[in-house]
């Protein structure tokens, strides 16, 4: 029914959508910040990296495309998020935290799209 009024995809991100923002506000709440940096932001968009990038280098069906990689990992990565604690980290005084904190967050995440793509046998 969906799919004949043209609501498919916008129904699979909806319900994928949900599902990430659950996974997300479960997985960052149970990790607790390590000096004074928000582990559970680092955490969620490691994973959410690894997981995107091993998927997005592998074939998937359309569906699973909009449900998971725009609905689940969309709404379980949180950049938004991560530029908010970042800047908080400056504004209290937390300097070297926070550039601890763009720099484990960008590199571990590049680290992360390296790690499915060799996974994959993508790199020669």
């Amino acid at each position: 029914m969906f799919s004949l009024l043209g609501l498919g995809n916008l129904f699979l991100i909806g319900a994928g959508g949900f599902i990430g923002a659950c996974l997300r506000y479960t997985v960052s709440s149970k990790i607790p910040k390590v000096k004074n940096i928000p582990a559970g932001t680092l955490t969620v968009n490691l994973l959410g990296t690894i997981v995107l990038s091993l998927l997005t280098f592998s074939s998937q069906p359309e569906s699973m495309v909009y449900l998971v990689n725009i609905g689940i990992l969309g709404s379980f990565t949180t950049f938004s998020t991560f530029a908010y604690e970042t800047f908080k980290l400056l504004e209290e005084g937390h300097n070297l935290s926070f550039f601890l904190n763009i720099f484990l967050n960008v590199v571990l995440c590049l680290a992360g799209v390296s790690i499915a793509y060799l996974a994959l046998g993508k790199l020669a």
